[in-house]
């Protein structure tokens, strides 16, 4: 009994704590929230082999831009057929083409943009599964195979990336499936390493249920990490409902990154303007009336919550589409364009020079 008093006072404290630095930053003035050189990253995403091409998506570039964002991911998705497969395709219909991609990233950087190219595998037809499935039941054959097929599609776009001056790449994306194969990934990011002289990350999102899952960051420039933390089970959560729910994760983070000696990059964070859309923020299929003020709180307490980290190299909002006009009131998406969303974002991004 005197046991679960003090749990109970203790999770009273770290509520409170966590109540009060949320209510603190609210006049913070307006120095710069992050450390210098901070990546104020957006994620731009398309997902067919015409996706870049085009004046659209330039202008979508442009508008990105405006948001003080001084850096940008661009998204290329390669596919496999099922968890099983161990052949990577990115030649098909759903995978930018190399042309656009390089366009894009030249025009990107042509307005003052960083770009980090970030290559994505996903599965063509198996809606039961996704890429962190990807190894399941392999034997040691189909790991040689499927990491051969990797490397191919890895290296092809950290040649890219190299060629077309991106400033980081990012050489895998939730594959948590295959991390237990330190060897083979340590060979892949060597291979990339002959090919791409910047420095590199790899997107992680395991951090609030497995943070050992990686044991190879030592080769590597960052820790990333993908965050859609439920930080409240509010259907209309209120910023200070989700500032309370950040201290824990918060302290994951900085424990990895003190663990490694190693700077983290949030590679992707996001909430859909969603009815509930703070409850699994990862659901990408959630359906509900359209909720601008549940995104807009998630991206303010957020903000709020990670400034003045000094482990922390960089964020990536999900998501940023190649048509111009997507977005707005009426969508229930990631991408917090021509939403309430878009200013907290320019709010917090034009504070650091």
């Amino acid at each position: 009994m005197r046991a679960s008093r003090f749990y109970s006072l203790g999770v009273a404290f770290l509520f409170a704590a966590a109540l009060s630095a949320c209510t603190a930053s609210r006049s913070g003035g307006e120095e710069a929230p992050f450390p210098a050189g901070f990546q104020k990253g957006v994620a731009f995403t398309g997902y067919w082999s015409g996706a870049y091409a085009g004046d659209g998506p330039l202008r979508s570039m442009d508008a990105l831009k405006s948001t003080k964002a001084g850096w940008v991911s661009v998204l290329v998705t390669a596919y496999q057929e099922n968890i099983a497969s161990t052949v990577i395709d990115f030649q098909g219909p759903s995978t930018p083409t190399d042309d656009s991609l390089i366009r894009l990233i030249g025009y990107a950087r042509g307005i003052g943009l960083k770009v980090m190219l970030k290559p994505h595998v996903d599965l063509a037809n198996d809606p039961q599964h996704y890429r962190g499935d990807i190894g399941r039941n392999f034997s040691e054959a189909d790991w040689a195979a499927w990491f051969a097929s990797y490397t191919a599609f890895i290296l092809h776009y950290a040649e890219m990336a190299a060629g077309a001056g991106a400033e980081l790449f990012c050489v895998g994306c939730e594959l948590g499936g295959t991390v237990g194969r330190a060897a083979e990934w340590r060979q892949v990011i060597s291979r990339v390493r002959g090919v791409f002289n910047g420095p590199l990350v790899y997107a992680d999102n395991l951090v609030e249920t497995n943070p050992g899952a990686v044991s190879w960051w030592d080769a590597l420039d960052y820790i990333g990490q993908d965050l859609y933390p439920t930080l409240s089970l509010k259907v209309h959560p209120t910023v200070d409902d989700l500032c309370a729910g950040w201290p824990g994760l918060r302290e994951k983070l900085r424990s990895l990154a003190g663990s490694w000696n190693k700077k983290v990059i949030v590679t992707e964070i996001g909430c859909r303007s969603v009815e509930g859309g703070a409850i699994n923020p990862w659901d990408w299929q959630k359906s509900g009336q359209p909720d601008m003020e549940v995104q807009s709180n998630y991206y303010e307490a957020a903000f709020r919550m990670l400034q003045g980290q000094s482990w922390l190299a960089g964020m990536y909002w999900w998501q940023w589409m190649p048509e111009p006009d997507h977005g707005g009131t009426l969508d229930t998406g990631y991408s917090p364009h021509l939403k309430p969303a878009e200013t907290v974002l320019r709010s917090w991004y034009g504070r650091q020079p």
